[in-house]
């Protein structure tokens, strides 16, 4: 019996996995391919982040790479070396997304808010071919503050009152 519980969980957790990836499918990418570092300290309430996406064009839309963003600041985390910087994503982990789907599916859609949540600091845009795609680099300041406040009014997170 108690063999039948760890198939069924594993089956569960796969099931909920896939589930997540097939949200942002090829077809309808809302969020490209993308890598994200610390940037060195941003003003009060934000991070500073270089983003790497990787892209068929030499220029993608703005829009793609704060998107890009904001998803690595709610799900990845960031760090770097030089600048002494490690932050956690702000969601906490993948289940928070798995959780929130129809949320953030929304959320990060061409016409969703994530990208009012971040601006990109011009001049800052590098472009490298790289075989038969794009790695488009920007930094990018995400508000965090803004971005928390909104998640925790619609209950997506807790807040930082709210304890263990």
């Amino acid at each position: 019996m108690d063999n039948n519980y760890k198939y069924v969980t594993l089956f569960l957790l796969l099931a909920l996995f896939c589930s997540v990836f097939t949200v942002y499918g090829k077809d309808n990418n809302p969020i490209p391919a993308y890598e994200i570092i610390g940037a060195g300290t941003g003003s009060q309430g934000t991070y500073l982040i270089d983003v790497t996406v990787l892209s068929k064009k030499n220029n993608p839309d703005d829009n793609i790479i704060k998107r890009a963003a904001v998803h690595g600041v709610l799900f990845k985390g960031f760090s770097n070396k030089e600048h002494r910087q490690m932050q956690k994503p702000l969601a906490g982990s993948a289940a928070n997304e798995a959780q929130h789907i129809d949320f953030y599916n929304d959320f990060f859609s061409e016409t969703g808010s994530a990208s009012n949540y971040a601006s990109i600091i011009s001049g800052s845009r590098k472009v490298m071919k790289s075989g038969k795609t794009y790695r488009v680099s920007v930094t990018v300041s995400v508000n965090k503050e803004e971005l928390r406040s909104y998640l925790e009014s619609l209950g997506i997170l807790k807040g930082l009152s709210s304890g263990f």
